[in-house]
This record gives structure tokens, C-alpha cells and sequence, in this order.
């Protein structure tokens, strides 16, 4: 039996309350067949070209009515264009969602009007129309206190993941319980201009074996009646184009001649799960400082993002037995960790063995690297152009970084000492550089890399 579950309620909360000009265009939503509960929801979004100003494509929307009920998707914003994710506030408590971690360039703000939450909004990043974006959602929960709720967006075209926000949300055990919808909305009246959206790739991964579910069937609709849309509501279509995508089309001079309303729309795939390469690391660093080892790295940005790290100390280069130390982190968003080594033997020779699990719960290839308490590692200075000078130390808010020789193209970031990253900025054809520091007082580690290689240095900020 399908599923129509109607979102008719959630996208008439999402529209301006005043309706006074009657011009929006009609607000048009897909509903895909997912009826079970999953950790993982995926959709993947095209805007077509023009795309009017005010119109909200909605890729994901979840658990309308519940606790953790939320939507993501693609904004055509006055100030620019943005990816968006909202969570809104629990039924059962009156706690208020935080964040774990936001991207530099993401903006936090509790919000209202639509009922009540936290929403993110990422201008930074961007998106252009004409190129297919992968909008990916995990639930999980670690601590029996919360469910975490992290948000990505893979840009296909220049094959690069960004890890937008991780929302802290004070239920545990959360899931993506309902079936999963899509929406185009106008919000705020321009109906004259048409817009349109296409989807393709969605899945949603089964709690109960990990299986996928594709997003193969959907139910075509649009809110009606609606009296904010009266001047355009006959100026829509949707369907589906050559088995390749769903498309939605409002506004301008639309009408319905591949479908009208409530229709199930069907796009069969062969494929069993979404396809995303694993994920992979790069430029592990180890440095020994005060009975600490503090270990560092990089995730290639083509590979699926990092979920989990995992690393273990061994005494031996079989790495048979218990490990010494053994950490397994579920921290999407770390890059470093300090390992307190107070309890092994100077001068004895360790093995260190490190691998992540992307946020689709595949591991990547270890790396096992020897070390000797006592013995500092890192990078060759020779490397990254030759040494690098950090002053001053401790800083206020600008810290300078003196290349020996000139560098042609490396990533500058900073971390905080639990491994959240703090910013980036990227510099190019320099031997000195000024990186603002914009954060509390304490300790910070900065990285740079130059693609091939990575150096991390500790500062103090006053």
C-alpha cells in the first residue's frame, strides 16, 4: 500500500503568514515510499536556471509532528545563495537544541513563525545552478543523553564534501521515522517568475540492517487550496524525465501537461546503495610533547566524510595482543587528538595504528607508524617550503606565519585542543602570512598543508 503522507500542514507553516499579495507561486512537494525507520536520509538537487529570488528547495524533510522533526535543502536568499538545515524544538523536553559543530561560514540563530528551533544557514559555501548537489543527514547517539544530527553536502561538480553543522538534540535514540518528503516553495510572492527543481539518488538506510531504501516512488502534490498562491496556483508541473530525475516546476507561465496533482510518480533504479567512494585520510603527524602525543591529520575532501577515528598503540609491529592505548572517537568533525603516553617506556619503540569510518560506517585503509617515546616526530622542515616561523607567541587576535621559502598554494587551520576547527583560510604565492584568530583564550594547534603534505605548530591565544 503507498504512502501519502500529506505535508500540507508543514509547508503552509513555512509560508508568510500575511498573505496579502496573493502572488506566490504554488508550493509543490514529492513523497517518497520510506516508511521505516532509518539513521541516514539522501537526496541529491539541481536547480534549474533561472532561479528566482525567495524560493526554498527543500531536499529532505523528516519526523513532521515529532520530536527531532526537521528539513534541509537550498535557499535562494536575498543575501546570497545558501544551504539550510533546521531541527525543530523537542516535544518532550523543554531543553533547547545547541550545536556540537558548526563550518566556519555557518550561521546559527534559533528561530520561529514556523513553530519554534534551531537553524543553520551557510552562505560561504554556495551553489550554483545547473550542477547536482548530494544533501546527506545521520542521526546517532553516543551518550545516552542526546541524538546528534549531522548535516553534509557533496558538491558533484568539483567532487568536494563539506561537513556543514552538527546539531545536539537533548532526546536520545532518534531516528528518521517518517517517510521522507521534498518541497519547492515561494515565501514570498513572485509567483510570476517560474522555478524549478530536479532530485535524483535519494535514499534512506534502514535502523534495522543497514540496508538502503531508494527513493524510487513518490507521491506528486501541491497545497490546495491556498490562498497566498490564488493569482498562480493553476501554474505547475512535476514529474519524472527520461528515468533519470524528478522535477517540480512552479510559477510563470507553468501549467500541468506532464502530470497534475496527486500522482504517484515512479523512477526505478538498479542500484542497492547511493555509490559514494569511502573515505579516506591523509598526512598523519605524530608530535611528542610532556608525556602527550598529539596526533593529527586530513581527510580527502573527494572520499565520503569521516564519521569516527580510531587509533591504538600496539608494542609491537604485528600489533598482536591488546593494544596499550585504544581510542574510538565518534566525532565527524575532529582532526586531532592528544593521547596522554605517560604510561610507556622511554626510548622503547611503539606502533601506532590509525584508521577512520566514514559517515557511512565504511573503514578506510590503516596506516601503522612506528615511534619512540622520548623521540619527537614530524614533518621534514624541508618539506612546506622549508621551516615556518609563528610569532607572535602568544598572540591577540593576528597570528603571522614566516615561510623560509616562498608557498605556492596551502590550507591554514585552526583547531581547539578537543580538535574543533576553529577557521580556514587558504594562502597562495606568499612567505608570510596574516591569519586573524578569532576565538576564546587557551591553547590552539594550526596545521598547514600543502596538498602533499601537512605541518601541525601550537600557539596561545591571550
Amino acid at each position: 500500500m503507498h504512502n501519502r503522507t500529506t505535508v500540507l500542514l508543514i509547508i503552509g507553516l513555512l509560508a508568510p503568514l500575511a498573505l496579502l499579495a496573493q502572488n506566490r507561486a504554488p508550493s509543490l512537494y514529492l513523497n517518497y515510499q520510506d516508511n521505516e525507520a532509518g539513521d541516514i536520509i539522501i537526496n541529491t538537487l539541481r536547480v534549474a536556471s533561472p532561479s528566482p529570488l525567495y524560493t526554498y528547495y527543500c531536499g529532505l524533510l523528516w519526523n513532521g509532528g515529532q520530536d527531532a522533526g526537521g528539513y534541509c535543502g537550498m535557499q535562494e536568499h536575498p543575501a546570497g545563495r545558501n544551504f539550510i538545515y533546521s531541527l525543530w524544538d523537542p516535544i518532550s523536553t523543554n531543553e533547547a537544541i545547541t550545536a556540537d559543530y558548526a563550518h566556519p561560514d555557518t550561521d546559527l540563530a534559533n528561530f520561529g513563525g514556523e513553530g519554534t528551533g534551531l537553524r543553520s544557514l551557510n552562505f560561504g559555501i554556495g551553489w550554483e545552478a545547473g550542477q547536482w548537489y548530494s544533501l546527506v543527514s545521520r542521526a546517532w547517539s553516543t551518550d545516552g543523553q542526546y541524538t546528534y544530527f549531522g548535516y553534509w553536502v557533496h558538491d558533484q561538480q568539483n567532487q568536494a564534501w563539506h561537513h556543514l553543522v552538527t546539531m545536539k538534540y537533548p532526546v536520545p535514540g532518534l531516528k528518521f521515522n517518517t517517510g521522507t518528503s521534498s518541497f519547492i516553495e515561494d515565501w514570498l510572492g513572485n509567483g510570476e517568475e517560474a522555478r524549478t527543481v530536479h532530485h535524483q539518488n535519494g535514499w534512506k538506510r534502514r535502523t534495522a540492517d543497514h540496508s538502503w531504501i531508494p527513493f524510487d516512488e513518490a507521491y506528486f502534490d501541491r497545497v490546495y487550496p491556498d490562498a497566498g498562491t490564488v493569482n498562480y496556483i493553476e501554474n505547475y508541473d512535476g514529474g519524472v524525465v527520461n528515468n533519470e530525475y524528478y522535477f517540480m516546476a512552479s510559477g510563470g507561465t507553468t501549467m500541468p501537461v506532464t502530470n497534475e496533482d496527486d500522482v504517484l510518480l515512479s523512477l526505478p533504479t538498479s542500484a542497492t546503495e547511493p555509490g559514494f567512494p569511502a573515505g579516506e585520510f591523509s598526512n598523519l603527524l605524530l608530535e611528542e610533547e610532556n608525556d602527550s602525543l598529539l596526533t593529527s591529520w586530513d581527510v580527502v575532501e573527494s572520499k565520503s566524510p569521516q564519521y569516527a577515528y580510531h587509533l591504538r598503540i600496539f608494542d609491537n609491529a604485528q600489533l598482536s595482543g591488546i593494544p596499550l592505548i585504544s581510542v574510538d572517537h565518534v566525532k565527524p568533525h575532529f582532526r586531532n587528538e592528544t593521547l596522554n603516553i605517560n604510561g610507556l617506556v622511554n626510548n622503547q619503540e611503539y606502533y601506532i595504528q590509525f584508521y577512520i569510518t566514514d559517515i557511512f560506517d565504511r573503514e578506510s585503509a590503516s596506516v601503522i607508524v612506528p615511534f619512540v617515546k622520548g623521540a619527537t616526530v614530524s614533518v621534514d622542515p624541508q618539506l612546506l617550503g622549508g621551516s615556518i616561523s609563528l610569532f607572535p607567541n602568544p598572540v591577540d587576535d593576528t597570528l603571522n606565519l614566516l615561510f623560509s621559502q616562498e608557498i605556492t598554494d596551502a590550507a591554514i587551520r585552526i583547531f581547539d585542543m578537543q580538535g574543533r576547527l576553529i577557521s580556514q583560510t587558504t594562502v597562495r604565492n606568499t612567505s608570510l602570512a596574516a591569519i586573524p584568530v578569532d576565538a576564546p583564550g587557551g591553547l590552539y594547534l594550526l596545521t598547514v598543508n600543502d596538498g602533499a603534505t601537512q605541518r601541525a605548530l601550537k600557539f596561545f591565544k591571550h
